[in-house]
């Protein structure tokens, strides 16, 4: 590229850059006008241990259009717990993200828009806390964006106001005539009362969850997991137990309340058996869970490969082998010979017995691992002769001739030749992309100036457009008539500027 097409990009590109500048700041001042802020209601206030609240996260659009919120909340789950989230009175009808709480990382999560734009301040999500312990509980937005309804989503987001509650010691609770809890088998054939029936319904199944059993009808080799479960705001006992039957009801109450549980080896036993739970409130015990738990956590019992060999003396050897696996099952064996890659065999297949072939006459190693269902494996191996007398396909005259031909010296001669034609023919081909570059760099100039004219004419009228609307405006504030000033003065200079730029280029093309 000669210094004269250096000095021509150079130009362009201050001349794009300062377009670039003014879009900025064109948009910049005119986002600026723009502020909302969310925030949680109350924001302040002062629970005991135990007690729960409720704060509702709104958001202030201060006057300006705004459809959709999106946030992430942060609380420390030393001082709180969420209880629940609740949609209800929201003035979001679409949601992008469903409103969802971790207790254990202390995250609320939620996303959601309307059709409808509103300027006044609304409500977005409930949100039930349970003060835990005693200290002082900030709720803060990590992230929150409040999209305009402009046509372009502009985030008008000016504040995110951190809420901070004060948690006081738990009061001493005044002492109760004792009454034996029933034990979670007891049945009683009396109505419930009508202060039980007040209150609600006895709770429903828990949802549980694993990240090491993840699907109930799923073989694991592992005896070892931790069961969590979200722990509704009502409940006063669980009672969890592991089983053998699908109807087991769990007698072992934990009070208070957990919310999850570690099970080891001597928990969980290899085969089907069931993570038996239910909760208790104040009407009484509700709907049994039992999760199903699959666990094999023992390989294959050992097994043989056995060789048949065919009556005639050039048939290729069968191999059979059975493993057994009395927990999950067999699923599947790998078969491989010499170290090769492995074949996969079905349970059927292996039933039928494996044929051995193509293999030239030798001793060969034959190793097959039994998986069972949980992908637990036993390996078992035994040589195998082959006295079939194959030999692979034998070359033609004509490859003969040819592989004879490469010689050390004759490959060499071979190789300069090859290389010295494409040195020729890449220094032909170089001349004529030079050639080509050059004829298509003058014609992109010529067409990069043009565009550039349009793309500066387009941008001045869609900014005087932009002054022209906001000049209509009843009652500018000082700060929007500054704006327009600056703006027309900045259109000014941005136009000598440019049209400055646009005579260098075409001077460069004469």
């Amino acid at each position: 590229m000669n210094l004269e097409k250096q000095i021509y990009f150079q130009i362009l590109l201050k001349l794009v850059f300062k377009l670039f500048l003014f879009a900025v700041l064109f948009f910049g001042i005119q986002q600026s006008a723009f502020a909302a802020d969310v925030l949680f209601n109350p924001s302040t206030g002062s629970y005991s241990a135990g007690q729960t609240f409720t704060a509702t996260v709104q958001v202030d659009p201060k006057g300006n259009s705004v459809n959709a919120v999106e946030a992430k909340i942060s609380f420390d789950p030393a001082t709180l717990s969420v209880v629940s989230i609740s949609k209800t009175g929201s003035v979001f009808s679409l949601w992008t993200t469903e409103p969802t709480f971790s207790n254990s990382a202390g995250t609320i999560e939620f996303g959601g828009g309307s059709p409808s734009p509103f300027s006044s301040r609304s409500n977005l999500a409930s949100v039930t806390f349970r003060a835990v312990a005693e200290g002082t509980a900030q709720v803060k937005f990590d992230t929150a964006s409040a999209l305009a309804a402009d046509g372009r989503g502009t985030d008008v987001l000016a504040a995110a106001v951190t809420a901070n509650y004060t948690i006081t010691a738990a009061s001493t609770p005044q002492p109760q005539p004792d009454t034996p809890s029933p034990t979670p088998d007891e049945t009683t054939d009396d109505e419930p009362t009508d202060a039980a029936i007040a209150f609600g319904e006895p709770p429903r199944a828990p949802v549980v969850g694993s990240q090491t059993f993840i699907d109930p009808d799923t073989w694991y080799a592992t005896n070892t997991a931790l069961f969590a479960w979200e722990l509704p705001f009502d409940i006063d006992e669980v009672a969890v137990e592991m089983a053998t039957s699908s109807d087991h009801v769990p007698e072992t109450v934990y009070a208070p309340p957990i919310e999850e549980l570690l099970l080891t080896a001597e928990d969980i036993k290899d085969g089907v058996q069931y993570l038996s739970i239910r909760f208790k409130n104040q009407v009484g015990w509700g709907a049994v869970l039992n999760r199903k738990i699959m666990v094999d956590t023992k390989a294959p019992e050992p097994f043989e490969i056995k060789v048949q060999t065919g009556n005639a003396k050039t048939a290729f050897p069968l191999l059979t082998f059975k493993a057994e696996d009395r927990t999950s099952g067999i699923e599947r064996y790998e078969l491989v010979i010499a170290g090769g890659e492995p074949v996969i065999v079905t349970p059927d297949e292996a039933a039928l017995g494996y044929l051995l072939g193509e293999l030239e006459d030798g001793t060969y190693t034959v190793t097959v691992t039994a998986f069972d269902k949980a992908g637990n494996k036993f390996m078992a191996s035994t040589p195998v002769l082959i006295t079939a007398g194959w030999l692979p396909p034998s070359e033609t005259d004509e490859e003969k001739s040819f592989w004879s031909f490469l010689t050390p010296g004759n490959i060499f001669i071979l190789l300069l030749i090859i290389l010295n034609i494409l040195q020729f023919a890449y220094h032909i081909y170089e001349k004529r992309q030079n050639a080509r570059r050059e004829e298509k760099l003058s014609k992109e100039t010529r067409e990069i100036q043009d565009q550039m004219e349009k793309i500066f004419s387009a941008l001045r009228d869609e900014i005087y457009d932009q002054i022209n609307l906001i000049t209509k405006r009843p009652r500018l504030s000082k700060k929007e008539r500054e704006a327009v000033e600056g703006l027309n003065n900045a259109l000014e200079v941005s136009e000598t500027l440019i049209g400055k730029e646009i005579n260098d280029v075409k001077k460069i093309l004469k």
